[in-house]
């Protein structure tokens, strides 16, 4: 056997194999059935290929750097776009090899119970589904990803220094409490950046620029959390995976909530923006979300305000006008 193929092959759990065997199958049988070309099928075939190799690349090797360097440094982040940022800042760092993990679902939105499971991940893809406009692409493959970086997070070598980036919201402050749930028989120094506390302004690390990271890394946090802090954050978060609400907002700390919290200051808007428009018309939904994401003080995400306005809508708050396969796509109006 190809050598290669033998160390994929040794990277890859069962199941995996099995999942992957099903689907060539499928795909074969869609040539016979005439559904797909072979060239189409092919391509399909290349294209897992790639995405196979990938992971199992990752996991063989997810702490060392592109020259054999083993990473001495990682840093744990709750967007992917933040992470590229970050990725930039450490660029004007080299005397050390340092790792960006991005743990990017929205935790201040959706169930959270045994996210460090399967079945977990699996109820929370279902709810996400059911309620929110998603990418395909990125719910198709939400377990395999979430499984994944749940496994190069516990996979982090002995010794390495961790840091947490968040900001005063609930999204990164519930993802805070996961990670360290995750980690929790890591004997690593673990150290946390809170860049609203370091910058008095932003929100969200997402609203960071690459300078603005690298002037927080030459004042970085000289000691790591105390046990007995990391078992606060312990509890904090099994209490919230008690809870196991879909809304998540910060008030001086994270606080559980229905998912209408929001119903009352999208139906103000709506009025306003109404008031505001000459002939009292229809108000496009991205407008709408728009305008409530810009005065909020909370970080959701836009695909939950559009849920609670298609809600609103069903509930006869709202009439529709047009097709909501996306916010810009239909408009609404304050039925009075």
């Amino acid at each position: 056997m190809n050598r290669s193929i033998k160390r994929i092959l040794e990277a890859l759990t069962e199941e995996e194999m099995r999942t992957i065997l099903l689907h060539q199958w499928t795909l074969f049988t869609y040539v016979e059935e005439e559904k797909i070309s072979e060239k189409e099928w092919i391509n399909q075939v290349k294209e897992m290929k790639k995405r196979t190799e990938r992971v199992c690349e990752d996991r063989l090797h997810p702490f060392q750097g592109e020259a054999g360097e083993v990473v001495e440094h990682v840093h744990i982040v709750f967007s992917e776009s933040t992470k590229g940022s970050l990725q930039l800042a450490l660029r004007r760092k080299e005397e050390t090899k340092e790792e960006v993990i991005a743990l990017s679902p929205m935790f201040s939105i959706g169930p959270i119970q045994d996210l460090d499971k399967e079945e977990g991940i699996e109820k929370r893809k279902e709810w996400l589904f059911n309620h929110l406009v998603m990418d395909d692409e990125q719910w198709m493959h939400m377990v395999e990803d979430s499984l994944k970086v749940i496994e190069d997070l516990r996979s982090i070598p002995t010794g390495v220094p961790i840091t947490i980036w968040v900001g005063d919201n609930a999204h990164e402050q519930t993802g805070l409490r996961f990670v360290l749930h995750l980690l929790k028989n890591k004997p690593n120094g673990i150290y946390t950046v809170q860049v609203t506390d370091a910058l008095d302004f932003p929100l969200h690390t997402g609203e960071l620029s690459p300078a603005r990271l690298v002037s927080l890394l030459e004042r970085f946090p000289s000691s790591p959390l105390s046990d007995e802090s990391m078992e606060t954050y312990r509890d904090e978060w099994r209490a919230l995976s008690e809870e196991n609400a879909n809304l998540r907002v910060w008030k001086r700390g994270i606080q559980s909530l229905s998912e209408n919290y929001f119903d009352a200051t999208l139906i103000q808007t709506l009025k306003e923006l109404q008031f505001e428009s000459d002939m009292d018309d229809y108000i496009k939904a991205a407008r709408l979300i728009g305008e409530v994401l810009g005065h909020s003080s909370q970080v959701v995400g836009d695909s939950f305000f559009e849920y609670r306005v298609r809600e609103l809508v069903l509930q006869g708050e709202f009439m529709l006008m047009g097709v909501p396969r996306g916010m810009r796509y239909y408009a609404v109006k304050w039925h009075k």
